[in-house]
C-alpha cells in the first residue's frame, strides 16, 4: 500500500500543476486595457490594466497651445472616473465654473474631485492636439501615430486566459 502512496502523490501533484497552469491560460479572468480603431476595426494598443489603475491623457488645447491633462482611475466595474483636470489657464471649452476644489500649481490650474464617470472612451483623434497616454505613469501609447481624425474607442475589455485568442 505504501509503494501505491508513492506512485499516485506525484502523479497527483503533478495533475494539479497542469490543472492550474490549464486554467490560468485559457480559463483565467483579466482585464485589458484597450484602444480600438473603430473605423480600421483593429486593436491598436491592448495593456494588462485593472482596478485601482491610473490613466493620465495628455492634450494641447485651444489656438494658445496648452497643456492639459485628464487623470482618471479605473473602477472595479471596468469604467472611468475622471479624477482631475490639470490645465495651464482658464478659456473656451475649460471647465471653469466647476463645482471642485481647484488650485494653482506649477502653473496648471487644477480641478480635483471631479468624479464624474466614463463607461468607455470616444475620441476623434488630433495629430496636432493629441498627445499622450499614461498607465500608472508609463506612457502607453503616443496618438500622434495614428492618422488625423482617427476614430478610437478606449475600454476595459474582460479577457479568458493569458494564452487565449481574442
Amino acid at each position: 500500500m505504501r509503494h501505491k502512496a508513492h506512485f499516485f502523490l506525484p502523479l497527483a501533484v503533478l495533475a494539479a500543476v497542469v490543472c492550474a497552469a490549464l486554467w490560468w491560460a485559457f480559463l483565467s479572468p483579466h482585464m485589458v486595457f484597450q484602444l480600438y480603431d473603430r473605423e480600421n476595426e483593429r486593436v491598436v494598443l491592448e495593456v494588462p490594466a485593472g482596478p485601482g489603475d491610473q490613466l493620465r491623457l495628455e492634450i494641447e488645447h485651444s489656438f494658445e497651445h496648452i497643456p492639459w491633462y485628464e487623470y482618471y482611475t479605473v473602477t472595479d466595474d471596468g469604467a472611468f472616473n475622471l479624477d482631475a483636470i490639470a490645465v495651464a489657464g482658464y478659456g473656451a471649452g475649460i471647465p471653469a465654473e466647476m463645482d471642485v476644489p481647484t488650485h494653482i500649481e506649477d502653473g496648471l490650474v487644477w480641478m480635483e474631485e471631479i468624479n464624474s464617470r466614463f463607461e468607455q472612451f470616444m475620441w476623434i483623434t488630433s495629430a496636432s492636439y493629441m498627445k499622450g497616454l499614461q498607465l500608472n505613469g508609463e506612457e502607453i501609447f503616443d496618438f500622434r501615430t495614428l492618422p488625423d481624425a482617427s476614430r478610437i474607442r478606449g475600454d476595459m475589455i474582460m479577457k479568458r486566459g493569458y494564452l487565449s485568442i481574442g
